[in-house]
């Protein structure tokens, strides 16, 4: 028998503990093939090559491929333990480093060919329907099914890389260990865990330090950065540290450690969630990372609307200045489109100002009358200025980041003349970045500016129905042309269907993202688990043997594997609202009902996973003990 048949040979003997790894390369596989698919198919290669389509499509692609590297690297590693005992057996009949090497490297790649092979096979079933989804998502006719030559061949060069590279990473797993090492397995003495009261206290610290950033709005530089590193770590630490710190002070109130089976379970965790704490850090961070990102995608997807009506509070924008030749051309122009399109509309005309400033952008100004047309237009409040007086109106839409403050005595030079701010407006008027900043003058003060650099009339037409002139904006474009010397025409219509489009599809990655981090989350703990179940049926046995009844057992295993399994989510779901309230700074909508919702219903499909999980736990321990 040749060294390749033994390989072949002992994954065909070993299949049930090669069944774990080899189903998470399948559905990593899998995940990629089907974003290929949708990537190089022909229909989206011709309409979306250069836009933002292909390039979402790409990165989720991009993203998937990393995280399929660090899942099946970890699969593998689980993998390599659950046979520490055969490798081990192996080194003692006399097989060196370098054969064992070789039977690894061989195993992962058979295993990675037939994962491969199973993978792309099941994705040309699920293909057409996932093409009929994304041709819903992408508003398209329907994306034929197509024999996806391109993406076969990206996802066999992709994979052959990644397994090629774990092949020569997995033999590390177990370079360092002794024979007598890995002949013990799991079963080797443990030392008694040990938690620092310091850093039990630096952790939970840390995470608070993060929370309060955020609740009361520190600015600090480079701040989403410093909240991710506080968090990241002051976790670790409570996974590390306090939470061991906190099961053994448990072990010094006797009416409680006494109660029952409290002692079992009690002793068992403390051990369990130190040698567990890199794991259930890692699951608490890729559930909150998922819950965040599925939250913040469905957030803006739904808001893109609202978004544009804040960004451009009258959808079409015209503002001409005095060198505009063929002002009364254009404006008929927009009107006769308008009309021609079925839009009712209604127009307001207002003269500006325009001042020189320190940066590309100008310094607008507009009078009280004109503010107040406009306004009366929106249904905002009017506004009364004294002569001497000004308002400053923000060019930005409403966020917490972009709300202006005004300083007492603060005032402002608009050419030869200065005013005093008294106030500030807090909702914008023109389309977000048109000036470096707005004011609103007297109207006397208005008058008598002196030193303007341009001056010209706005006219804006509010369109109620501005979501469905997407073909009206195109026809306009195409009629007046650009002549920025001469005047400036802006309007929602022109990119909101893009916007929109973008947006949805970054919802659909994001949510796949989402859920296949959740999947692997799901994952890890269910490797650890089956890791463990051989090492806790010894353990069970035992304690029937003395006399412990099958429904303390199972009370026992249930208090366990609901700690380990339900602290991680319930983290997560902490660090995900105060990660959303950060991210509710940077955009004018409400994330709040949307991350409920969705916290919601990753919990009842953990808890079902969870149900899942401990009846196949359960019936594992149970059935030999």
């Amino acid at each position: 028998m040749t060294f390749r048949q033994f390989a072949i040979k002992n994954v065909q003997r070993n299949y049930k503990a090669y069944l774990a790894y080899f189903l998470s390369s399948t559905f990593s596989i899998l995940v990629f093939f089907l974003f290929a698919v949708n990537l190089f198919h022909p229909k989206i290669g011709e309409s979306f090559t250069s836009g933002p389509v292909h390039a979402v499509l790409s990165a989720g692609e991009f993203a998937i491929s990393i995280f399929s590297l660090l899942f099946i690297l970890y699969s593998v590693g689980t993998f390599l333990k659950m046979r520490s005992k055969e490798i081990g057996l192996l080194m003692m009949l006399g097989a060196t480093r370098k054969q064992l090497n070789r039977l690894i490297s061989w195993e992962n790649i058979i295993i990675g060919l037939t994962a491969m092979v199973t993978g792309i096979t099941a994705g040309l079933f699920l293909s057409k329907y996932f093409l009929m989804f994304a041709s819903m998502i992408l508003e398209v006719s329907e994306l034929e099914f197509y024999m996806p030559v391109k993406a076969i061949i990206l996802t066999i060069t992709c994979f052959l890389i990644i397994f090629g590279l774990i092949s020569k990473l997995a033999p590390f797993a177990v370079r360092s260990k002794e024979i007598i090492e890995l002949l013990k397995g799991n079963q080797k003495p443990k030392d008694p865990p040990k938690a620092s009261l310091w850093l039990s206290i630096t952790g939970f610290i840390w995470i608070a330090a993060g929370y309060l950033i955020v609740v009361l709005e520190f600015a600090i530089p480079y701040d989403l950065g410093v909240i991710a590193i506080l968090v990241s770590a002051g976790t670790y630490l409570f996974y590390s540290q306090l939470s061991v710190f906190i099961l053994m002070r448990l072990t010094s109130l006797p009416p409680l450690f006494f109660h029952k089976t409290n002692l079992v379970w009690i002793t068992d965790l403390v051990y369990r969630m130190k040698d567990n704490a890199r794991l259930l850090f890692v699951i608490t961070i890729t559930c909150t990372v998922s819950f965040t990102t599925m939250a913040t995608f469905f957030a803006i997807y739904q808001s893109v609307d609202e978004e544009y009506a804040k960004s451009y509070p009258i959808p079409f924008n015209y503002s001409s200045y005095s060198s505009d030749a063929h002002r009364d051309q254009n404006l008929a122009i927009i009107s006769s489109i308008l009309a021609e399109e079925g839009l009712l509309y209604t127009t307001v005309s207002v003269p500006f100002l325009e001042f020189d400033s320190d940066s590309s952008q100008k310094t607008g100004a507009i009078s009280n009358q004109g503010y107040n047309r406009i306004a009366e237009l929106l249904n905002r409040e009017p506004l009364q200025l004294q002569t001497g007086e000004a308002i400053e109106v923000p060019v930005w839409t409403n966020k917490a980041n972009t709300r202006i403050t005004i300083k007492e005595h603060e005032a402002v030079h608009l050419g030869s003349n200065s005013l005093r701010i008294i106030d500030a407006v807090q909702d914008n008027l023109f389309p977000e970045g048109s000036y470096r900043k707005l004011y609103v003058l007297n109207d006397t003060d208005f008058e008598k500016q002196d030193s303007v650099l341009n001056k010209g009339v706005y006219y804006g037409y509010l369109v109620p129905d501005w979501t469905e002139a997407s073909r009206a904006a195109e026809k306009i474009n195409a009629q007046i042309g650009t002549d920025w010397s001469a005047f400036k025409y802006r309007s929602s219509p022109d990119w909101y269907q893009t916007d929109q489009l973008t947006y949805k599809l970054m919802l659909f990655v994001g949510t796949f993202i989402s859920i296949v981090f959740f999947i692997a989350a799901g994952s890890f703990i269910y490797f650890r688990f089956y890791t463990d179940v051989q090492e806790e049926k010894g353990k069970y046995r035992k304690l029937r043997k003395i006399g412990m009844t099958n429904r303390e057992v199972n009370q026992i295993i249930t208090v366990q594997l609901a700690i380990l399994f339900f602290i991680p989510v319930i983290l997560a779901a902490l660090h995900s609202v105060f990660a959303l309230q950060m991210l509710q700074t940077r955009v004018s909508t409400s994330i709040g009902s949307f991350a409920t919702s969705i916290i919601f219903l990753f919990l009842v499909a953990w808890s079902i996973y969870f149900l899942f999980l401990r009846s196949r736990y359960l019936r594992s321990l149970l059935e030999e003990a």
